[in-house]
């Protein structure tokens, strides 16, 4: 009987780059302009994919204006011309969407006056630790990128400068300050009738045996940036790895979690210098056959990747499954072999 029998030899992983559009955007309206009060407005990138919220929680427009958390505003008064970031007219004022007026409100209300003008940064999610850090010399926030992938967020910022009675509102474009990373699970070829494959655990780290630590575990982000250029600071700060999935997965078919995300601080992976920041997959899984005989396997490979701000990442890993074989080609002759006369009868 002809018979394959299958073993894992490797994981290949192929990366596929999905950029966040900043050419297609969504406009959050508000159009209440009839009194001198200070309103805002914001615009932001329409996203690749929709969020479940089964993981790291992406901020879509939708999802903004659904936040109970809103986004924050610092806002700095200035008589004469010139930029000046602060904070001694807006101090993280929680900014929330009101459905009910169809607009974002915060309270108290702030109006304007009628000379000077107000230079203003913003970020989302709503944070109140962040009361009273920016001011004249420092327009840096201090991010934690949270150790549990359930509980991380998407991370905006905006800032918007010269701002006077006639630019209300107030409009922010948000940008996106993370890298978002997703993936996919596949096997090369089909398995066997009867053999499972089975993923166990995929983990990102910064060795191909998980010793050591791989992405910013923290940084600071400068809001008064308008580009990726000096947006982070992350040369103080420890690293961490992640367990992107722990589980019991059969691969029937293509494993596509790209809603599940990790958020990260943008990193970049593809130097080659030495003690340059290195990055691997390792991948668990598990092959089990018709006799019930199973067999566990763990294969990395190093992904050389600048994960850039504003950008997502899907991690295409294929397991390759390659069946050991076998085949007869020929069945040698025999060979005659003279043992000569043979008379001990005689």
């Amino acid at each position: 009987m002809y018979k394959k029998i299958f073993m894992g030899i490797a994981a290949a992983a192929a990366l596929t780059l999905v950029s966040c559009s900043s050419e297609d955007l969504n406009s959050v309206s508000d159009n209440s302009s009839k009194n001198e009060a200070i309103s805002f407005d914001g615009y932001l990138g329409r996203s690749a994919v929709a969020v479940n919220g089964s993981r790291g929680s992406e901020l879509t427009k939708t999802a903004l204006q659904g936040l109970t958390e809103g986004f924050g505003v610092f806002g700095n008064y200035k008589n004469a011309e010139g930029l000046e970031f602060g904070s001694n007219w807006f101090d993280n004022v929680q900014v929330k969407y009101s459905s009910k007026d169809t607009k974002w409100t915060y309270s108290p209300v702030q109006y304007w006056l009628p000379q000077g003008h107000i230079d203003f940064l913003a970020y989302a999610p709503y944070d109140s630790k962040y009361n009273n850090q920016v001011t004249e010399d420092n327009q840096k926030l201090d991010f934690t990128v949270d150790p549990d992938i359930k509980k991380q967020k998407d991370l905006l910022w905006a800032n918007a400068t010269n701002q006077i009675k006639a630019n209300k509102p107030v409009t922010f474009t948000f940008k996106h300050a993370l890298s978002r990373l997703g993936y996919t699970v596949k096997t090369s070829t089909a398995a066997a009738e009867g053999t499972t494959i089975t993923l166990n655990k995929i983990t990102l780290a910064g060795s191909d045996d998980g010793t050591k630590e791989a992405f910013y575990s923290a940084g600071t982000i400068d809001l008064s940036k308008t580009s990726s250029t000096d947006l982070w600071n992350t040369s103080s700060f420890d690293k961490q790895n992640f367990t992107w999935f722990s589980g019991n997965q059969k691969l029937t078919d293509k494993v596509d979690n790209n809603t599940e995300y990790l958020f990260v601080i943008p990193q970049n992976f593809s130097k080659t210098t030495e003690n340059a920041d290195a990055l691997y997959v390792i991948v668990e899984y598990t092959i089990k056959y018709e006799d019930e005989k199973t067999m566990t396997n763990k294969v990395s490979s190093q992904l050389k990747l600048n994960f850039e701000q504003g950008k997502a990442y899907t991690l295409n890993l294929t397991l390759g499954l390659t069946p050991i074989e076998f085949d007869v080609t020929a069945v040698e002759g025999w060979t005659d072999t003279n043992q000569g006369e043979i008379n001990s009868w005689n």
